[in-house]
């Protein structure tokens, strides 16, 4: 068909189309124009007006988009890290314009049914496209192309820009100063396309905002306290406006259910991962990723001295963020309850509180045992191993014989018994430091479990 507008145009599936030569993102490319038509019904007035749009401020776009890609490159950089080798030119804070441009290129320009429009992009580190939404008051990158092809957005009073990602989530964007540097923060509602977004939905983010600078600040010091060992020490350190960076963690997304419940997923420095962490109860909770979305189930438990915990067939399962042999790891906690009620007694806070006490000190008495245990078994281990010459009997120490040790789970039973549960050479069955009257014990783990 020739269109007075659009010029001469084909049908294929679900689009009118042509090609057009452009020079975007420093390349000379062939760009697709797309005019969406599902059902054949015929081009409307209002893309024809999009087009236009687009047309009249495509320099335009083309100067500001990249800051965007930028941004979006940033903001991902945890995932693309993973997913393929990036040369030092491509790094998170080295990144620039030149480099990004010769990791992506735009294949079509997509107009909606609905006179929405934007870019459609390849990328390097993805086989999957993205696109770029341009028609809206500043550019918003999503994360698949289908996002605009099958385009459900809405402009709301108190979030803004919300685009659906076509599952069950309504995603925004903010940014916020997170260790004295601006984020960007996605901002996921749960929700489907017609259920839109909740009255608490919307109170939960208003609360949020209200209170995010201090939530941050809350977090920080819960993870001060890790790092330094109790939350005592944390505090005393921050009376005496010691600086403190704890930038191994950053909030990558604010996550809001239906109910109102809301938390960040964070990412982890320390083992390349996600946590989530609960923000709209009395204080930080840490949580597996995915939790915050199964806060409205029966069998969630919110304990405020030992923090969320699931019901399961073997009892209660949480989360920790802990510091053993000098490095910050997230392990399981796991309440092992067989039958009965599935409830947190007051003896298990008890026995929590205890082994609390032993944050300050935990380490270096854990390396004091563990040499020792190793020493007792030397001979064994020798007769089975290829010692190096570090781990002789007369060379190693408290720090070279903890490397050995690794840390499966923080554990507790029924009766209020804790340990810390390891895995370690010539211990088939694995090890236990169990903490009690306070002490700790090194035992295996048959003796508790």
């Amino acid at each position: 068909m020739e269109d007075k507008v659009l010029g001469e145009l084909e049908f294929d599936r679900y689009v009118w189309w042509r090609s057009m030569n452009k020079s975007i993102l420093g390349k000379d490319v062939v760009v697709e124009l797309l005019i969406q038509d599902e059902k054949k019904e015929g081009i409307l007035d209002v893309q024809r007006k999009a087009y236009q749009t687009y047309m009249e401020n495509e320099e335009r776009y083309i100067k500001e988009v990249p800051r965007y890609l930028l941004d979006y490159y940033k903001w991902n950089f945890e995932e693309i890290d993973k997913a393929v080798e990036l040369e030092e030119d491509k790094q998170k804070d080295t990144i620039a314009e030149d480099a990004l441009f010769r990791m992506c290129k735009v294949f079509f320009l997509f107009i909606c049914r609905d006179g929405s429009f934007g870019w459609t992009l390849g990328s390097s580190w993805s086989d999957e496209d993205f696109a770029v939404l341009l028609s809206e008051s500043e550019p918003r990158v999503l994360q698949t192309r289908d996002q605009l092809r099958h385009l459900h957005k809405l402009n709301d009073p108190v979030l803004g820009l919300l685009v659906h990602d076509g599952d069950k989530h309504w995603k925004g964007l903010e940014q916020h100063q997170f260790y004295g540097e601006l984020e960007n923060l996605e901002i996921e509602l749960k929700g489907s396309v017609e259920e839109g977004i909740s009255t608490e939905q919307r109170q939960a983010y208003i609360t949020y905002t209200q209170k995010k600078d201090e939530l941050f600040k809350a977090f920080s010091k819960m993870m001060l306290s890790v790092y330094v060992g109790s939350e005592k020490k944390a505090e005393e350190m921050l009376k005496l406006g010691i600086p403190i960076n704890v930038k191994t963690i950053l909030p990558k997304k604010l996550c809001i259910d239906r109910e109102g419940n809301f938390g960040w997923t964070c990412y982890t420095e320390w083992d390349k991962d996600y946590v989530d962490i609960l923000l709209s109860k009395d204080r930080p909770y840490v949580m597996d990723r995915g939790d915050l979305a199964g806060l409205t189930s029966d069998d969630v438990i919110i304990d405020k001295e030992m923090g969320v915990f699931f019901k399961d067939y073997l009892g209660l399962s949480s989360t920790v963020i802990v510091r053993l042999a000098g490095e910050v790891r997230t392990l399981p906690f796991s309440i092992d309850i067989s039958d009965g009620e599935k409830e947190i007694t007051d003896v298990m806070r008890k026995s929590y509180r205890e082994y609390l006490k032993f944050n300050e000190t935990l380490w270096e008495e854990i390396k004091e045992i563990t040499l020792g245990h190793y020493l007792s078994y030397y001979d064994e281990f020798e007769s089975q191993y290829d010692v190096p010459e570090s781990m002789k009997k007369e060379n190693v120490d408290k720090e070279k014989v903890m490397p050995m040790v690794d840390f499966s789970k923080l554990y507790m039973t029924e009766e209020g018994r804790i340990a810390w549960l390891c895995e370690f050479p010539l211990a088939q069955d694995g090890l236990a430091y169990e903490f009690t009257d306070g002490w700790i014990d090194l035992i295996t783990q048959p003796e508790i479990i």
